[in-house]
């Protein structure tokens, strides 16, 4: 599969062309990811198609799916997360904060909607889904605490005073 990093897009020629690329980006070209990420060798496999619906509102159709290593906030190891998801993104014209968002519009968990007036990196558009994926706090199904030795327990100072509450 071809690399997409460089790939250029004007998102509304995009959808209104129908045009779909696949391919892969390497995890060092995420710039801003990569600072959560503990490795950054691998790749994530992509896919977009775009088009345009009766209504002619433009569409785009994002798959990605990958492994990033992430490090587990509780043992504070690396740990593999896997990501996978297929957005489906309308796009408006302006910019984010120029935009007359409806009610409808952002109530709406079908898709999202993103501002596409400028032609962008699809590495980009990309970057932002897979931040959106991350977790808050990455934690492995079941890990201890880094250097608890369950064997070497002290007793508590206290509990001598337990001892004196039973009688």
């Amino acid at each position: 599969m071809a690399s997409l990093a460089a790939i250029k897009i004007d998102a509304f020629e995009f959808a209104r062309d129908g045009r779909v690329l696949g391919g892969t980006i390497s995890l060092a070209e995420f710039h801003r990811l990569s600072d959560v990420l503990l490795e950054v060798g691998g790749e994530i496999q992509v896919k977009v198609a775009g088009h345009c619906d009766d209504d002619r509102k433009s569409w785009l159709q994002l798959e990605c799916s990958g492994s990033l290593v992430l490090k587990c906030q509780r043992c504070l190891e690396s740990m593999r997360h896997t990501v996978r998801f297929n957005n489906r993104l309308q796009l408006k014209e302006g910019d984010a904060n120029a935009v007359d968002w409806s009610d409808h519009d952002i109530d709406e968990d079908e898709f999202d909607i993103i501002p596409a007036s400028q032609p962008w990196l699809l590495k980009d558009l990309v970057e932002d889904e897979l931040i959106l994926q991350l977790p808050v706090s990455p934690m492995h199904g079941s890990c201890a605490l880094p250097n608890a030795d369950t064997s070497n327990h002290k007793l508590s100072p206290f509990s001598v005073l337990a001892k004196l509450k039973k009688h």
